[in-house]
């Protein structure tokens, strides 16, 4: 009797040691095969990354600037999408007084006038994406943008994305003009920034680079 009284309180011992163990650990196991890989997490944000850098292709950000408003800009999406920088310059340069400068670009306008650029124009060959900026003048862009579309015989496998500064008129007609010199380009969704938005330029060139894929984050 003895013997199997201790033989009974061994395995009571041994049942409580059991569940505290169990109760220990309740909540806290979970088996290998269920617990996420942070390597692999990391390594699917990274491919999705690249795809969308695949997608988007080398990127140039091209652009033509007056006042400096377009520059500032173009500056704000290569800090957001990297790739490479362009300034479009024209050899005769325009006045910086408004109102002459607009009678200039109305002349040229009228009689569908190319400006002659300065400088060596940049080889598309690398480029997928072609970012470019100009001022809107008079509801068109700059004719010197035609001359720089016109320098090339086709953008076929090339993806253009405006964008454009104005006092209020956004992009104006001058998608049109871009369509009808830009020989087999696709276009996406372009950005337009009005003089009343320029202290907001960091926000809207992040969220109109997130909406058309190229973020370089």
């Amino acid at each position: 009797m003895k013997k199997i009284g201790l033989t009974l309180m061994g395995m009571g011992l041994l049942i409580i040691i059991g569940i505290l163990l169990v109760l220990r650990n309740n909540g806290t196991f979970t088996p290998k095969h269920n617990q996420p890989s942070v390597s692999g997490v990391a390594t699917r944000s990274e491919k999705r990354t690249s795809q969308a850098r695949h997608k988007r292709g080398k990127v140039l950000v091209v652009y033509m600037s007056h006042t400096g408003h377009t520059k500032a800009v173009a500056r704000a999406i290569h800090r957001q999408v990297g790739g490479d920088l362009y300034e479009l310059k024209t050899r005769e340069k325009y006045p910086q007084k408004y109102e002459k400068m607009l009678k200039i670009a109305r002349k040229e306008q009228d009689q569908q006038r190319r400006p002659k650029l300065a400088g060596k124009l940049p080889d598309l060959k690398p480029y997928r994406t072609i970012v470019l900026g100009y001022p809107i003048w008079l509801d068109k862009n700059p004719m010197a943008i035609n001359t720089f579309l016109n320098a090339y015989p086709t953008f076929k496998g090339k993806t253009i994305l405006p964008f454009t500064t104005s006092g209020s008129s956004g992009l104006g007609s001058s998608l049109t003009e871009l369509k009808a010199n830009a020989k087999h380009a696709q276009f996406g969704k372009g950005l337009a920034i009005t003089a009343d938005e320029l202290d907001d330029t960091s926000s809207l060139v992040k969220k109109w680079v997130q909406t058309v894929g190229l973020t370089n984050n």
